[in-house]
């Protein structure tokens, strides 16, 4: 009987009388599984959308590892899928892999775990059907001390009746001590402390006090109200502040942040203001500068300009690179012009200029482009055209040398020669013994028929060891089968010698009996 393996980790166990020799590999690698599901740390890289947990029987894999460290750099939400199915397990994960992560085995309950976060899962082998479980959400309602859960991500609450920490005791509305149980009543919005505070510092509202007990009691006799004193809160001697008592400097001075006249606020500063001292000009004289922002070196470029307002606002809304409609035209960074449409002589450009590309690089004449047109019109089609591709010289120059050259020399086999041939010069044709393209009268050896119009292949010499038995024939005695396939006669009667290599068609039909069959053969390659 041959191994098996357990359901939950892969486990080898091994079949009686297996593995003679060889089972401490067995074991040992059994062991390092057995050390992997029982502490094993595991560092999982996920990418995309998914990933399989997988369980593999009798060699180490991610799903046997019993603390799962999730990392990579997965594309959103990432499904883990536990394999196989039918496997319970107990894992211990980390998230660490930027994305929220889906525990699950089957149809049946799944786990999802936030980034930054971990759990205890547990995933029962159900089959089809499998479910996962987290096991860290049942801390948060399985212990609890009066009411408050303990180990819960939500902080629970509760009540005590009454509690004591060391001397410090909480009884109902009091907070005290064991010697004076009731030093702070706390009530609806009310806190009344019977004994004296000493605090090293004291905070009202979040707001730390800071003055000492004798910058206190200035207060001690005050009448004014808090809104009266406020009014020198953030004064400044010399400087008004708005909606503060002004308070003067040391030389009588106040500056303030703006002044108004009737009503109407001062913008300008001081140093603007200074501007004033001295000028002579009228009101209307001084009005022909209002609004106006450019620089003196601004100012300058119209130093000579002659044009004319309408004239200059011919590059208003202007635009570097492209046409705008009736303004000047400005040449882009590298020089170019975009246009949205292009006229020479009145005519509009209609080509795109992908069209106009075309003719980049093209160095002939119009007249060259016009014998296109010419061909068009004389019905020649693009497919026709498509006959001079290849073309590198003259074509008639061409035909004419196919016309006088040697002429056939070789006729491919199984295909024949048909039609008339015509030559201006010799047609020498293959006339040896064995040639291609001669006929022989052959036999093929043993007992076999030899079928009309078939192929035979010889691969070698010898009617004893070539592929298709062929060997030269004879008129011979009734069941005389010593034929010799190397030895024919020539036009002159002599013996001649040659092997019976290369591929005949049978030009007849020979039934073998008692002798050799044999017919008369034609060498076609």
């Amino acid at each position: 009987m041959g191994s098996t393996y357990t359901d939950s980790g892969g486990i080898e166990k091994i079949g009686l009388g297996e593995q003679a020799g060889a089972w401490g590999t067995t074991t040992n690698n059994n062991f390092d599984i057995i050390d992997r599901l029982i502490n094993g740390v595991g560092a999982i890289t996920l990418s995309g959308t998914t990933h399989t947990l997988t369980t593999s029987d009798g060699s180490l894999s991610d799903g046997m590892f019993k603390v799962l460290v999730l990392g990579g750099s997965p594309s959103g939400t990432n499904t883990i899928t536990i394999s196989p199915n039918n496997a319970d397990k107990l894992y211990f994960v980390k998230n660490a892999s930027g994305q929220t992560v889906t525990f699950t085995q089957g149809s049946g309950g799944n786990v999802s775990i936030s980034n930054g976060f971990g759990a205890i899962i547990f995933a029962d082998g159900a089959g089809s059907g499998a479910a996962v479980t987290d096991l860290t959400a049942l801390f948060t309602t399985s212990q609890a001390i009066d009411g408050v859960n303990i180990g819960a991500t939500t902080p629970g609450t509760g009540a005590f009746s009454a509690l004591t920490v060391d001397n410090v005791v909480v009884d109902g509305a009091n907070i005290g001590h064991t010697d004076d149980t009731d030093l702070i009543t706390v009530a609806n919005g009310v806190v009344t402390v019977a004994g004296e505070i000493s605090a090293t510092t004291l905070d009202i509202n979040g707001t730390n006090i800071t003055s000492t007990a004798a910058e206190l009691n200035i207060l001690d006799g005050v009448t004014s109200t808090a809104s009266e004193l406020n009014l020198v809160d953030g004064s400044s001697a010399g400087t008004i502040v708005n909606s503060k008592a002004v308070i003067y400097g040391s030389s009588g001075e106040v500056n303030a942040t703006t002044l108004q006249i009737a009503g109407t606020s001062i913008t300008a500063t001081a140093a603007e203001l200074n501007i004033m001292d001295g000028v002579t000009a009228s009101t209307s004289e001084l009005n022909i500068i209002d609004g106006v922002t450019a620089t003196t070196s601004e100012l300058n470029i119209l130093d000579g300009v002659t044009a004319t307002a309408s004239e200059l606002n011919l590059v208003d809304g202007s635009s570097a690179g492209t046409i705008v409609n009736s303004k000047a035209v400005i040449y882009g960074s590298s020089g170019e012009v975009n246009a949205t449409t292009l006229k020479i002589a009145g005519t509009s450009i209609t080509s795109t200029a992908a069209e106009l590309n075309v003719l980049d690089g093209y160095t002939g004449s119009v007249t060259e482009l016009n014998y296109l047109d010419t061909l068009h019109a004389t019905g020649v089609t693009s497919s026709e055209f498509d006959f001079l591709d290849g073309v590198t010289s003259n074509i008639q120059t061409q035909l004419n040398t196919k016309v006088t050259s040697s002429g056939v020399t070789q006729v491919t086999g199984g295909t024949g020669l048909n039609g008339t041939v015509t030559s201006t010069g010799s047609l020498n044709l293959n006339t040896g013994i064995g040639d291609v393209g001669t006929y022989a009268f052959l036999a093929r050896s043993g007992s076999t028929t030899i079928n009309a119009g078939q192929t035979y292949t010889n691969s070698s010499s010898g009617a004893d060891n070539n592929s298709a038995g062929l060997l030269y024939a004879g008129f011979l005695s009734e069941g005389d089968n010593n034929f010799d396939d190397d030895t024919a006669l020539d036009a002159t009667g002599s013996s001649v010698t040659t092997g019976l290599t290369g591929v005949w068609r049978a030009m007849g039909e020979a039934n073998h009996t008692s002798r050799r069959a044999a017919t008369l053969f034609l060498r076609i390659s």
